[in-house]
């Protein structure tokens, strides 16, 4: 087993159409799914990689070339087991 995923938290810099629609993720085939938060983080994007480099990768050149973006915090995953 080598599935690797991530959990990565934005904050907005300000609110706009961008914000509130989500169509933007539709342009990144390894997000699955998104969730509007309350408290420190405004967003939750789960999102599927081949490995901790790739996340860095897809954050670092997708998520925070966007404009909107102030903050973003990832953690990974690597599945070990399953019953």
């Amino acid at each position: 087993m080598s599935k690797w995923s991530a959990q990565v938290n934005i904050k907005w810099n300000n609110a706009n159409a961008e914000t509130q629609n989500w169509e933007w993720l539709k342009e990144w085939k390894e997000v699955k799914w998104a969730a509007s938060t309350m408290g420190e983080w405004d967003a939750t994007l789960w999102v599927d990689i081949q490995d901790p480099a790739k996340l860095e990768e897809f954050v670092h050149t997708k998520l925070r070339s966007k404009n909107w973006i102030q903050d973003t915090k990832s953690t990974w995953i690597k599945e070990v087991w399953a019953a």
